[in-house]
Order: structure tokens, then C-alpha cells, then sequence
């Protein structure tokens, strides 16, 4: 209930109170004073008419006629000539008859009048009794005017003082809208500043101590994020062009290889720079890290185009590239264009008769051991290198894997799977390590069609690769608005495609309002954090809000803060975050103590995902609420 209604409802309470005790006492006085005067009246009117009748020397007609006169002209209820036996000689009624005035004022108010009775005498000799009795009707309808006028008037000044009470009230506590704001961007990641302070002097001192939690809440998110990226340069990052070093690629060869996402296949090359000795003597160290800088910008500039690329240098002269959906033909045509940029490198530098390059490419799928991966990475490498000139291997694996297809090959069976329905769904669940219960799943959706069968990691690839992922998340949430789930919530996989497009994120929207009316409120969006980075700030801003005006928040998974700072974090406001065992187990403890102190200050909560057994107690004592167990 708001202010204005418990205030409202306290004013019309007194209010009543008040009008209940002015209508009493009023009304009780002019009760008593109205009743004196009526029988005054009748005893006065009593004692002028008997003296009448002893001038009328009992002429029956006369003193009839003086009674109808008195009666008709004055206001009595009953006038009545008794002789000395009390027997009526002539009484003259007044009928009864319907007024405005309610019976329950009467019953309220009820005016007695006593009946006034006077000895008549004629010559000193009694002939009878005459008795009037003062008539109520006019004095009820008086007081139930007086009534009536009396509670209009209170009305009208109670509503007059409501709606006054309203502006002032609007006008005073204007600020509370501006702390409520304050506080749902806060909620938000929004950190808003009020800089006009309310005249009230309550409210100026509430306002002042919100903006000071709110520059604080600013601050420490700020110290965390710019402490997160140092750490992450620290750790992660090749000082010279920054790019990851080799232990970022130590740790995440291995989540690729076992990730059940768009990232589970794909090409690795092998990279090395040869000749650099050669190339210090002539122009010189710095000349060379000039040009180690230059060759890094074009690999970035070559894997824009591919989907979630990790580009590491592992030592002085060696570069690794992970590059998800890509199979050896397309990396080799990447190669290719890298091949291009850098021979005009060389020659910008003058080292073209001394630099050379060797390219090894192989290609990996999920499941795949790393050593069994880096030794045909290192063969292809190798036989570059004994070429002593620009080359590229490729090592060519057995394709015997169900999951190695062609283009054509997975365009059919997912487009058929999709027509036909033949995606079944797979739940991961996400566990409360305090209560130790599943508090949530992961909802993805396996490929079941005659004879062959695929898990979501081995397909999805190629539906990146085919651009079908818009296809793919229509057809999941059509599933959850045709089937009931009872789990606590549900997290969905989409893609960036469908949000940057506007007819397809149109479709988006409307299918996740049905989906969320049969889910109740229980469904979560998961981006990567790939994914989100490649929005509009604005678009990715626009996008949250709106769902979560329909009840959706978001979540980002494959979170590693490796794309350029966390800044994100404030505008998409994502409910969660999820981060592989392996990225979190490698952080020093003052890492992970700011990543947590970051987390905390935008409620976001943590999820530490490919969990294995053995390292469930230790994520527990340092704190991890959230994981989702290796598959």
C-alpha cells in the first residue's frame, strides 16, 4: 500500500470521527432545544385558545371554528376539545404522511413532544379539557437538512484535503521515485548519481546516504573490473602482443575438446615464425617485437570471421590458433589470406630473404585427447619447417568418425531432424553445493533420426557453420510451449543471430512470451560471452530489459572476461555466469577473490561448469555455491 493510501485512509478515518462527534453533540443540543421549544409552543397555544373559547360562550360552532383555525394555521400534530368526562367532544388530526426524511434519522434522532393539557372554563364554570400536541415533521425535516448539509460539506473539504494531500505529497516525496531508481539500477547494474537534493530534511539525508552506496557499489565494481583485467593481462596475456600466452592455451585446449557446445570441433594451427635471429642482427630487437606486434594485429584481423577463435603464442616464435566449426579446407584458405598480409609485412620490414613461415593444420573433434591432437599438430608443423621456405601442412586424420561429415551431409539430417522432430531433449543440472540439490537445468536437444545419432556438442558446428541456429532455437522453444516441464528452471541456448536480426528476433519474442506462460516464469536465455560481445551495447541493453519485462533473465556461459573487460556485465545484467572448472582452477587466490568481489557487487551468480568429482570439495571451501557437473 503506498503512502498516499495509508494517509488518505488515516485523514478519512479522523475525518469520520470528527463528523460523527460534530453530527452527536450538534445534534443532541438542537435535539433538546427544538423539543423545549415545540412544547412551549403547544402549552402556550393551549392557554391562548382556552381563553378563546371563554369569549365564544360555549357557541359549539365557534369554538369548532377556532379550533380548525388554530390547527390549520399553526403547526400541531393533534388538537382536541375533551368535555368533564374526558370524552371527546372535537379533535381535529393531522393525517399521516410520507416526507424525505428516512426512517432510520428518526429512529437515530427520535423528538418527543409532550401533549399540552389545559382546564377550559366558561363563567368560572369547567366545561372541559383542551390538549395540543406539537407536530415533528418540520423540525425532522429541518435537522435532516441541517444533517445532510453538514456531511456534504465534510465531503467536499475531505476530498478537497485528499487531493491537496496527493499534490503535496507528489511534490514532497519526489525524490523517493528517483531513490526507487536509484535502487532498481543498482538491482540493474545501473549506478545512478542524484545530484538535486529534496528540500525535506529527512529525504535530502535519505538521498544523500543512497548516492553514497550507490558511488560505492560504482567503486568497488570498478576497482574489481580494472583488478580482474590486470589479473587477466597477468596471467593470460603475452606482454608484447597481447595475445594469450601458453598457459591460457594449456588450460583452454582441453574445455574445448570436451566442450558440448558450437566450440567441440573444429581446426588447430600451428604456427612458426623462423629466421628471427637472423632478423635481430639486422634490424634489431626492437625493430623485431615491431614487427612480432604487426604479425599479431593481422592474425586478429584473420580470425574476426571465425566463431569463438582463441589466438595464443606459446613462446618467442610460436603461435597457436583454436578455431571452432572451421574443417582443414576453410582453415587452410585462412592460412592462405594470413600468408598474403604477412609476406607484405615482411617486406615493410625488409626481412623477406630472412623470415620465413611454416603452417601445420589438423583438425580436432570432441573427446579427442590433447596429446594425441598436439602430436598431429606438431607432425604437420614440423614437415612445414623442413621446406625452409613459406608453407602449409595439413595433416590429414582418419574420417572414419561418425561426426566427420561434409556440408551437404549435416545440412540434410539436421534440417530433417528439425522438419521432423526428431531432437530429443538433454538436461543438465545445475547443483547447490550448501543444500546439495539440483536447482536448475541446462535444457539442449540431441539429434535421434533412424539409424544415426548425434549429441548437441558433435552437431552444433555445423549448424553455426550453416547458419541455423535461428532455425534451431525456434524449434526448441516450440518444444517448450508443447511440453511440460516441472523442474525448478530451465536455461535455453541462443545465439546471436537471432538477436541481431530483427524479423528473427521479432519471432524470438513472440515464441518466448507463449513459452513463458507455460513455464511460469522459469526460464532463463544463455548467451556466450562471445556471443554477447559481438551485440550493440544498446541492441544487447534494449534486449535485456525487454525480457526481463516478461520474467526472463539472461545468463552468459563460457565466461573468461578475455574479450576486453567486464563492462558488459552492467548492461546486459545477467543473472548468472558460467565458467569452466578448468579457467577457475588456475586463478590465483587473489583472482578469484576479486572475480567473486566483482560478482557480488552486480548479484550476479557464479557457475563453475565441467566439474569432475575430485575437485567438488575444493570448489566448495573456496566458496563456489553453483556447478554443473563433467559430463
Amino acid at each position: 500500500m503506498t503512502i498516499y493510501k495509508r494517509i488518505g485512509i488515516l485523514i478519512s478515518f479522523l475525518l469520520l470521527l470528527l463528523l460523527a462527534a460534530v453530527l452527536t453533540i450538534n445534534f443532541i443540543n438542537s435535539k433538546s432545544y427544538i423539543e423545549e421549544q415545540l412544547n412551549t409552543n403547544a402549552k402556550n397555544t393551549a392557554l391562548a385558545l382556552s381563553l378563546a373559547f371563554s369569549i365564544a360562550k360555549e357557541d359549539e360552532e365557534q369554538i369548532k371554528s377556532l379550533i380548525d383555525t388554530v390547527f390549520n394555521r399553526g403547526s400541531y400534530e393533534m388538537v382536541e376539545l375533551e368535555d368533564s368526562n374526558r370524552m371527546p367532544i372535537y379533535r381535529k388530526n393531522k393525517s399521516l404522511q410520507d416526507d424525505d426524511v428516512p426512517l432510520w434519522f428518526k429512529k437515530w434522532l427520535p423528538i418527543n413532544t409532550v401533549m399540552a393539557e389545559v382546564l377550559v372554563s366558561m363563567k368560572n364554570q369547567p366545561i372541559g379539557v383542551l390538549m395540543v400536541k406539537a407536530d415533528s415533521a418540520i423540525a425532522y425535516r429541518q435537522l435532516y437538512s441541517l444533517f445532510k448539509y453538514t456531511v456534504l460539506m465534510f465531503v467536499l473539504f475531505g476530498a478537497f484535503g485528499l487531493l491537496l494531500l496527493r499534490f503535496v505529497l507528489k511534490m514532497v516525496l519526489k525524490s523517493l521515485d528517483t531513490i526507487r531508481e536509484q535502487a532498481e539500477g543498482v538491482l540493474h547494474n545501473k549506478f545512478v548519481i542524484q545530484k538535486e537534493l529534496p528540500a525535506t530534511t529527512e529525504l535530502k539525508e535519505i538521498t544523500e546516504v543512497m548516492n553514497s552506496m550507490v558511488k560505492r557499489v560504482k567503486e568497488l565494481f570498478q576497482r574489481s573490473s580494472e583488478a580482474m583485467e590486470k589479473n587477466q593481462e597477468i596471467l593470460y596475456r603475452d606482454p608484447l602482443t597481447k595475445l594469450f600466452n601458453r598457459r591460457y592455451f594449456q588450460i583452454k585446449l582441453p574445455e574445448y575438446l570436451l566442450a558440448n557446445d558450437s566450440r567441440s570441433r573444429g581446426a588447430l594451427v600451428m604456427i612458426r615464425v623462423n629466421g628471427i635471429s637472423k632478423a635481430n642482427k639486422k634490424i634489431g630487437h626492437k625493430r623485431v617485437d615491431e614487427f612480432f606486434e604487426e604479425f599479431a594485429k593481422i592474425l586478429q584481423k584473420a580470425c574476426e570471421s571465425v566463431h569463438e577463435p582463441s589466438i595464443c603464442r606459446i613462446n618467442g616464435t610460436e603461435f597457436i590458433l583454436i578455431l571452432p566449426v572451421l574443417n582443414a579446407e576453410t582453415a587452410r584458405e585462412l592460412v592462405r589470406n594470413i600468408m598474403k598480409n604477412i609476406l607484405i609485412l615482411t617486406d615493410s620490414f625488409n626481412l623477406r630473404e630472412l623470415v620465413y613461415f611454416s603452417f601445420g593444420i589438423t583438425e580436432y573433434i570432441r573427446n579427442e585427447p590433447v596429446a594425441k591432437l598436439l602430436a598431429s599438430a606438431d607432425y604437420a608443423l614440423s614437415d612445414a619447417a623442413l621446406y625452409k621456405e613459406n608453407h602449409i601442412t595439413v595433416f590429414t586424420k582418419d574420417k572414419k568418425s561418425s561426426v566427420v561429415l561434409g556440408k551437404s551431409q549435416w545440412r540434410e539430417i539436421i534440417t530433417s531432424a528439425i522438419k521432423k522432430g526428431k531432437l530429443e531433449p538433454e538436461l543438465s543440472p545445475v547443483i547447490n553445493l550448501k543444500k546439495d540439490e539440483k536447482v536448475a537445468f541446462t535444457i539442449s536437444f540431441d539429434i535421434r533420426h533412424d539409424s544415426y545419432s548425434y549429441s548437441y556438442g558433435d552437431y552444433l558446428p555445423a549448424i553455426v557453420d550453416l547458419g541455423l541456429e535461428h532455425d534451431l532455437v525456434m524449434y526448441e522453444l516450440e518444444y517448450l510451449k508443447q511440453h511440460r516441464f516441472t523442474h525448478n528452471a530451465l536455461s535455453l541456448e541462443i545465439f546471436a543471430q537471432t538477436l541481431i536480426d530483427s524479423n528473427k528476433y521479432i519471432d524470438f519474442e513472440e515464441s518466448v512470451k507463449e513459452v513463458v506462460k507455460v513455464l511460469k516464469g522459469k526460464l532463463f536465455i544463455e548467451i556466450s560471452e562471445y556471443d554477447i560481445l559481438s551485440l550493440d551495447p544498446v541492441v544487447a541493453e534494449r534486449i535485456t530489459n525487454t525480457l526481463k519485462e516478461y520474467g526472463i533473465r539472461f545468463g552468459i556461459d563460457r565466461f573468461s572476461g578475455e574479450q576486453g573487460g567486464y563492462t558488459y556485465l552492467k548492461y546486459t545484467a545477467p543473472a548468472y555466469i558460467k565458467m569452466h572448472e578448468t579457467l577457475y582452477l588456475d586463478m590465483d587466490r587473489g583472482s578469484k577473490n576479486t572475480l567473486l568481489t566483482l560478482l557480488g557487487s552486480l548479484d550476479i551468480k557464479l557457475i563453475v561448469t565441467g566439474v569432475r568429482e575430485e575437485n567438488i570439495y575444493e570448489l566448495k571451501e573456496e566458496g563456489v555455491h553453483y556447478i554443473m557437473p563433467a559430463e
